[in-house]
């Protein structure tokens, strides 16, 4: 976090209202969006301060060229779009008050107040009152009086005196000597030298490379003799080969070795992702830094630094993205994909299944999901089984999760029946950063429980938990 500017025309009256203002942005948008208006804050000497949480130099508008001015504008419009609809959804859930302050920041911008940082647009001085007009003081007229008709004669005898003085200054003039004037000297002319003549340059002599060496011819090489011939080694009676081993049992580790049976049916495949909240968090953070961020409103500004590693690239949902993309390629053409999403603690999305030819679709899918909300641990495990068989026929989940069920469900209980009514469909669990969820949903179902706490780690661990149903799958 870093200061823009010191305000010392603004005053601290209204500052908790414009802070909790701020405070009621970043509760439902990214630090992207929410760093459009600049953070009041008091500084030293009861002077207003505005802070923000962006990085990089602070230009202000006058100073940007013309294209960069139409582009902040541009991203400034499409911020003011965005409070704009969630002003409305305010309004729509019974919040007027919160609606009424977020409509109070939309408009156009001052251009005096905005300021870009590597191209985002910043609001200083924002919601603060015009200082007052400055009056000028009101001078009284003083009445002019006219003079009183006993003044005249003062007058007159002012007159004469005047006109006594100018007539003795007169005759003074016209007695006094004449003053002789000597006449002007003519100016000397400068002598003026001859100019010498400018040296020209002396040219450097060209100095000519030297020939550069001709190569030394290289010997060829002597000729290699031919080796001697060998004599054939004598035969030897080679022991009867010992019997071939028996066939593996029929599960999902050696599915690979009998698929090319007639009457082989491809395993059911479906992908759990989070999309919660905690997602957009680095791949490094662990559970203690959630507990802190989302734990008190106001940890943000306390520790700013620490905010701002949480968020650093790169994010669980852009590892995820990256290693999921590289899974789905390496899959078995004939494997069809089920991906089921978090939507809150309401309803877990079924994205649909996608066959081979589908895969681009699924990958250009998935890169376009945004983590928001809870995390219905449990509900999705439910539903993905529900789209399976896992009694005749085999199947594979895969969960990409980050953390415990957030909405008060027992994803260990749902496990368990798992376990019973759909023997052979196996769960794997690969937990995203350090936290992740209970092992129990892998060790009732037979699955696998992977931990990853990097980017490299990642996509080793997916493949991994996904051999069942890839196309390089070994045999036990």
């Amino acid at each position: 976090m870093q200061r823009v500017i010191r305000d010392a025309q603004a005053t601290p009256e209204g500052m908790s209202a414009l802070q909790a203002k701020v405070a009621l942005i970043q509760k439902h948008f990214p630090p992207t969006v929410a760093s459009l208006f600049a953070i009041p804050r008091m500084g030293s000497g009861d002077v207003l301060e505005w802070w923000t949480e962006l990085g990089g130099q602070p230009t202000p508008y006058a100073d940007l060229n013309e294209d960069a001015q139409r582009r902040l504008l541009e991203t400034y419009e499409v911020r003011q779009t965005s409070l704009g609809q969630l002003a409305d959804e305010l309004q729509r859930r019974g919040q007027p008050t919160e609606a009424e302050d977020l409509r109070s920041l939309l408009g156009t911008p001052e251009l005096d107040k905005l300021y870009s940082l590597n191209g985002e647009p910043l609001v200083v001085r924002w919601n603060q009152r015009p200082p007052k007009p400055i009056v000028p003081p009101v001078v009284p007229l003083v009445p002019v009086v006219p003079p009183s008709r006993r003044g005249w004669w003062i007058a007159a005898a002012l007159l004469a005196l005047l006109l006594l003085l100018l007539a003795l200054w007169l005759w003074w003039f016209l007695h006094r000597e004449p003053v002789v004037v000597a006449p002007p000297v003519a100016p000397v002319a400068p002598v003026v030298t001859p100019a010498e003549k400018p040296v020209e340059p002396v040219p450097e002599p060209v100095v000519e490379p030297e020939p550069a060496p001709e190569p030394e011819p290289v010997p060829e090489p002597a000729p290699v003799p031919a080796p001697k011939p060998v004599p054939p080694p004598k035969p030897v009676v080679a022991a009867p080969p010992p019997p071939p081993p028996p066939p593996p049992a029929p599960t999902l580790d050696n599915y690979a070795c009998r698929k090319k049976a007639p009457d082989a049916v491809p395993p059911q495949f479906v992908v759990v992702l989070d999309t919660s909240g905690s997602m957009d968090l680095n791949i490094k953070s662990v559970k203690a830094d959630e507990d802190w961020f989302f734990g008190n409103e106001m940890n943000k500004y306390l520790d700013p630094n620490r905010t701002m590693q949480i968020f650093a690239k790169p994010s669980r949902m852009d590892v995820a993205k990256d290693s999921l993309a590289g899974m789905i390629n390496g899959l078995d053409p004939k494997i069809n994909t089920r991906l089921i999403t978090f939507a809150g603690c309401e309803r877990t999305p079924d994205q649909g299944v996608f066959k081979f030819g589908d895969r681009q679709r699924l990958i250009n899918g998935i890169r376009g999901l945004v983590p928001d909300d809870g995390t219905p641990l449990a509900d999705s495990l439910a539903y993905a089984a529900s789209t399976v068989d896992g009694r005749n026929n085999d199947a594979v989940i895969v969960m990409f999760v980050d953390g415990e069920d957030g909405c008060q469900k027992d994803a260990c209980a749902v496990s368990r029946r798992i376990a019973k009514e759909q023997p052979r469909l196996r769960v794997n669990v690969v937990k995203i950063g350090a936290g992740g969820p209970s092992r129990c949903i892998a060790e009732n179902t037979g699955g696998r429980v992977y931990n990853s706490t990097n980017a490299a780690e990642l996509g080793s661990q997916l493949k991994q938990a996904t051999k069942e149903v890839s196309s390089n799958a070994k045999c036990n």
